[in-house]
């Protein structure tokens, strides 16, 4: 007797940026968006996120195929390139519906270009590397899940793959590479990989309350994971992952603002100027007035302090980040399962109203139970 052939699984599928950093921000806002594809009515972060990957990209390609030299780069060659840009997320309807929005792409995307580029592109050994792995799922939560696995996918794009070559005379010099091998592990390897990933955010503060427990931890362990699949495909030592503050190579007036009330109170857990340099003097002198807006310019060693982020990579260090993730994912899968059992969306979904600038994109927001709880008026109570 022939043996019935058992039916074909489909790996899920979950995403670095997509899935965890989506999920973890809020997981009904996932739901809505990235589940059920529903665009949101002011994509201006999903629009910025991907003009400037999308601009450091064709940038480092100009240069690599010698189209045209090592930025900086004069302002009307850029707009070209920003134009080209645009009309290219247009044909996938991603436009940013707002002037000011974009002015000020436009003007972080050249302070990236023109002075990042220039130490930035000399380490480029790969841009846009596209990584896959598979893990099983927690076996913890295996009852409440919606489909019968045992394993998922896990993917993701790396922005840059640096091959670094401590001694290699062409980079002495880089400020950049003198940033990341100071937060090296002592004596590394004379030639390794690093993982470059950039974020169109500002660095967060330690002030701000998902500062270790949302956004910092999350996108450390974003890195990490990059680091164990890129190990799958070269033999080269992955030694560390480093993010990109975009936003710190140009900061808003809130920004500048925030940055200032760091300073004054003297946070250590900061990257602050020192007291005595011209930098401090900006700081503690700039006053914000309604009619003008644009803060100073600090130095470009200051900005660069705050615009590198390292993290180390170790086994253990990359293991914690899997574990961490393989938790997320079961999360995932239990809120599937959850909304399948009771045919109920909103109740079925984690739901996170703790970071501002998420609720403040978010089109769920005027149903959102867990937005109203923390934020609709309320009547005050009478005293018998």
């Amino acid at each position: 007797m022939l043996s019935v052939r058992p039916p074909v699984a489909i790996l899920p599928s979950y995403s670095l940026t997509g899935d965890l950093v989506g999920f973890l921000r809020c997981g009904l806002q996932y739901r809505y968006t990235r589940l059920s594809h529903l665009p949101p009515s002011h994509p201006v972060q999903l629009w910025f996120g991907q003009f400037i990957h999308a601009v450091l990209e064709e940038a480092y390609r100009t240069v690599k195929e010698k189209r045209k030299g090592m930025p900086p780069w004069s302002d009307e060659y850029l707009e070209e390139l920003y134009d080209r840009i645009d009309r290219r997320l247009a044909a996938r309807n991603i436009i940013c519906w707002n002037e000011a929005s974009e002015i000020l792409g436009r003007r972080r995307a050249t302070a990236a270009v023109n002075e990042l580029g220039p130490i930035l592109f000399p380490l480029i050994n790969q841009a846009e590397v596209r990584v896959r792995g598979a893990r099983a799922l927690p076996s913890a939560g295996a009852g409440s899940f919606a489909r019968e696995i045992e394993r998922y996918e896990i993917q993701g794009v790396i922005d840059v793959v640096t091959h670094v070559e401590l001694f290699s005379p062409k980079l002495r010099g880089n400020k950049l590479l003198e940033i990341i091998v100071e937060e090296l592990p002592k004596d590394p390897p004379e030639e390794f990989e690093v993982i470059v990933d950039y974020k169109g955010m500002t660095r967060p503060l330690a002030s701000e309350p998902s500062y270790r427990s949302n956004l910092w931890e999350i996108y450390g362990w974003q890195v990490q994971t990059y680091a164990h699949l890129r190990t799958l495909l070269t033999p080269k030592p992955i030694i560390a992952g480093v993010l990109i503050y975009l936003n710190e190579l140009a900061p808003t007036k809130s920004d500048f603002i925030k940055l200032q009330k760091a300073f004054r109170r003297k946070d250590r857990k900061e990257i602050l100027p020192d007291e005595d340099g011209e930098d401090a003097d900006l700081l503690g002198s700039w006053r914000p007035r309604k009619k003008s807006g644009e803060p100073p310019l600090l130095s470009l060693d200051y900005r660069l302090a705050r615009v590198v982020r390292v993290v180390p990579v170790t086994r253990d260090s990359m293991e914690e980040s899997l574990n961490a993730f393989d938790e997320v994912v079961g999360r995932i899968e239990k809120c599937l399962g959850e909304e399948a059992r009771t045919g109920r969306v909103i109740k079925s979904w984690e739901r996170n109203s703790e970071h501002e600038p998420t609720c403040e994109a978010c089109d769920s927001r005027t149903y959102c139970p867990e937005f109203k709880k923390q934020n609709a008026p309320r009547v005050p109570g009478i005293k018998i």
